[in-house]
């Protein structure tokens, strides 16, 4: 048998406790009607019966609906079922307003809310019994066990659309859980692809359109920082703690294949994770000036703007038209842009056509 969800557990606590309140609210109207109803020479037995059953109730209250109690309750209002004849005036035994028969009705009734399915007719079987025992009135003993039949069918529904209810949380979380599960697997592959992008590809690339001739003194030091990316010893550091983006920045542009003119407060403490993005964003920029641009300087200042930090690359170079690019170029979309809403930031693009380029980076602090 599966465990109940959520859904189940709070209806079956919710239920149990109204079925609780209403048999104490009928047990309290039905005495006083009991009270009221009794004859003179009967009044005193009746008034101790209706004590009793009050203070019957309260025990009923708190333990219910441990099975132990169930059984007390159905033997108590059965017994007074067999009673009834000393506690009910003789013209009422056999009306359904009779107040005994009220006790009957509604502890078969509640019962069903607290047993299986065998339990619950069970105890409204002896209720019945001991009612056609004492006054042998058929209708009336029918009754009490239909009412119990109802309140199992409602309590079978609503348990049926509750499990229901929980069956579908259940696949909608999985559903949820599989789709972050893809995400995360396509994070990775593009974080993975962005990777190679900055590292090996760009240096091929350099080397293989004759960007450079093989005797520039940063090329072996790419290769080598290609290489420990490659084989998972990044520079950059990791993703917990902090860093200080100047320190990272300044490996950036030591590395950079163009001379870098930089602006760059200091300290500018911010999440490692953070760090690593805006830098190897920051690096690609610089990559592309040398690629692209048709220049050999840039510009790269760092700021801090009411609660931002902002990197812009700058190079007054041939420039580009950022919405001719095509998609599949990883350059600004993969290795910039979605780098950087990863963390939570962002990547802006100016550029037009022989009046350079600007890539502003930014990443919200608070």
């Amino acid at each position: 048998m599966e465990p109940a969800g959520v859904t189940e557990d709070g209806l079956r606590r919710v239920s149990q406790r109204y079925v609780v309140v209403l048999r104490t609210t009928v047990v309290v109207v039905a005495g006083g009607a009991a009270v009221l109803q009794a004859p003179a020479d009967r009044l005193t037995t009746v008034a101790a019966v209706v004590a009793g059953l009050c203070a019957w109730s309260v025990v009923y209250v708190r333990h219910a609906p441990r099975p132990w109690l169930l059984w007390v309750d159905t033997l108590l209002v059965a017994a007074l079922g067999l009673g009834q004849e000393w506690l009910v005036r003789p013209d009422a035994l056999l009306d359904i307003t009779n107040w005994v028969v009220a006790l009957v009705l509604i502890t078969a009734v509640a019962h069903q809310w607290f047993t299986g399915p065998v339990g619950g007719y069970l105890l409204a079987a002896v209720l019945v019994v001991a009612q056609g025992t004492a006054v042998g009135a058929i209708p009336i003993g029918l009754t009490v066990f239909g009412a119990a039949g109802l309140s199992r069918l409602l309590r079978s529904h609503l348990f049926a659309a509750a499990a229901r209810a929980d069956r579908a949380v259940a696949e909608s979380t999985l559903a949820d859980r599989r789709v972050a599960v893809a995400a995360a697997r396509r994070a990775d592959e593009r974080e993975h692809l962005a990777m190679l992008h900055d590292t090996a590809a760009a240096t091929l690339l350099a080397v293989g359109t004759r960007m450079v001739d093989g005797t520039e003194p940063w090329l072996a030091e790419q290769v080598a920082r290609d290489l420990d990316v490659l084989t998972a010893r990044p520079e950059f550091p990791g993703t917990g703690g902090e860093a200080d983006l100047a320190l990272v920045l300044d490996d950036v542009v030591r590395r950079a294949p163009v001379s870098v003119r930089t602006r760059v407060p200091r300290p500018v403490a911010m999440p490692a994770s953070a760090a690593s993005a805006m830098a190897a964003a920051a690096r690609e920029a610089l990559t592309n000036v040398a690629r692209h641009a048709g220049v050999d300087t840039a510009d790269l200042v760092v700021a801090r703007t009411g609660s931002t930090v902002v990197v812009e690359v700058a190079d007054h170079g041939r420039g580009f038209s950022p919405d001719a690019v095509a998609p599949h170029r990883r350059g600004v979309g993969e290795s910039i842009e979605r780098r950087m809403g990863r963390v939570g930031g962002r990547a802006v693009v100016t550029s037009r056509p022989g009046d350079g380029t600007t890539i502003r980076l930014e990443w919200p602090v608070d």
